[in-house]
């Protein structure tokens, strides 16, 4: 017996498609047999559900309490391969209790694994394809120290089928000596010496403990596929009924946001109407003061009601602080720069006031948006409390379809009358043949049809 733990690796579906198939082709020559352990998929489609395992492992700790540190499992996939000896023929039976025996003596028994025997070489060999992480708590094995157990298992098993490899054997001794030399001289060390002679003793090896197949026969396992997939599918049948429900709250849900929008908007609006109905009035004396101001500086002929004009607005003309004397007397001297900078102070100040109404707007619209925030927030929790008492509702409902009731669903198929009763066919057929003999004696049925 010759164990080996291959290098680790990250592909289920790789390292079950090389086990259970010839190297490197799509045929299944070398394949004796294939099994699985703790898993519900058959062994060409079990790759996945280990996938399904590594991936979900986060969720599996949760569920099961278990701790959510530590390092991730990034290399779940683990290849053992166990080899008989030429002079061996193992049975299949033998072989597969073999393989689990090994898993069991590697603290896996409670792993997903898949199991196959190849015989393509002289001697017959089981290859293992072994899910690292527990299926249930989401746990990674320990594996430290698995070569030596595993080394150890195997000498337990030649010691009682027959020893193949010595080596082994005397590695295993050698092991034994240096582990109670170190404990001893550990003794030693701290003054115990009551029991640094109880160290000599030689420690048996592993025993070799077979473990039975306890499975479903292949006609249990097939009947209930069957019961099964009856039940897939009527459970499919109920949640297609109910994709109706469905479709219409997510569509009530869209007309609520939309809803919710459009009353917002709605809200923007008259605000803005409100913000423009208040500064109206001050737009109508802007517009009326401004164009009284530029009729007056247009009618001042005269350099001194220019000069009067000016030297008042000093401050406007300037853009907040007087303009120069110099300045003052340009404009005064011409008309039209005077009636330029008039006009650039109109657009300022129009400018100042959509400003402040523009402000004015944003103090409503924030208020407005803020509150439409809190409303979004508010009807997001609710549709989606709403959504996920739908969805426990009707898995709820799927549930409830149970083998129970695809049995019954099966046995109702098979108490139908079918279209085409065979039987009763072969009988009139037989019939007809025996009434064509007796008014054809002599001749032969087969060659006259």
């Amino acid at each position: 017996m010759i164990p080996r733990l291959h290098k680790r690796g990250q592909s289920f579906k790789g390292a079950c498609g090389y086990i259970l198939h010839d190297a490197q082709k799509t045929s299944r020559d070398r394949v004796l047999w294939s099994a699985t352990q703790n898993l519900v998929s058959r062994a060409e489609d079990a790759w996945f559900e280990m996938f399904a395992t590594a991936r979900d492992q986060a969720v599996l700790k949760q569920k099961s309490g278990q701790d959510a540190r530590g390092r991730k499992n990034t290399k779940p996939v683990l290849h053992v391969s166990l080899s008989w000896a030429i002079t061996d023929n193992p049975t299949s039976e033998h072989m597969l209790e073999t393989a689990r025996a090994a898993l069991n003596a590697m603290g896996l028994a409670d792993h997903q694994a898949v199991i196959a025997a190849h015989g393509d070489k002289q001697h017959l060999h089981v290859h293992m394809v072994v899910n690292t992480i527990h299926p249930e708590t989401g746990m990674t094995a320990p594996l430290k120290y698995t070569k030596e157990r595993l080394s150890r298992w195997a000498e337990g098993y030649e010691r009682a089928h027959g020893i193949h490899c010595e080596q082994r054997v005397e590695n295993n001794r050698l092991r034994d000596d240096a582990i109670k030399a170190r404990q001893a001289n550990g003794l030693l060390m701290i003054g115990d010496l009551s029991k640094a002679g109880e160290l000599n003793a030689g420690a048996d090896p592993v025993p070799y403990v077979p473990v039975k197949y306890k499975g479903p026969s292949r006609s249990d396992w097939f009947a209930l596929k069957d019961l099964k997939d009856r039940m897939k599918r009527l459970r499919a049948e109920v949640d297609l009924s109910l994709r109706v429900e469905r479709n219409a709250l997510r569509e009530r849900h869209d007309r609520e946001f939309k809803a919710l929008g459009r009353n917002t908007y709605a809200a923007i609006d008259q605000a803005r109407a409100g913000v423009r109905q208040v500064f109206k009035p001050h737009w109508r004396d802007l517009y009326r003061a401004q164009k009284r101001e530029l009729r007056h500086v247009a009618g001042a002929a005269t350099l001194f009601e220019r000069a009067v004009f000016v030297f008042g607005q000093r401050e406007r003309l300037g853009r907040g602080k007087p303009i120069s004397v110099r300045t003052a007397i340009e404009l005064i001297r011409r008309p039209g720069k005077l009636l330029s900078r008039i006009e650039a102070v109109h657009t300022r100040e129009r400018r100042s006031l959509a400003q402040a109404e523009k402000a004015e707007l944003h103090v409503y619209s924030d208020r407005i948006w803020a509150q439409h925030a809190g409303r979004v927030d508010r009807l997001k929790a609710e549709q989606s409390a709403e959504r996920a008492q739908q969805r426990d509702e009707h898995f709820a409902a799927t549930r409830r379809v149970t083998l129970q009731m695809a049995k019954a669903s099966l046995a109702n198929d098979l108490q139908r009358v079918p279209a085409n009763d065979h039987a009763g066919r072969a009988v009139e057929i037989k019939q007809r043949m025996a009434e064509w003999r007796a008014k054809n004696a002599g001749k032969d049925f087969g060659r006259e049809l």
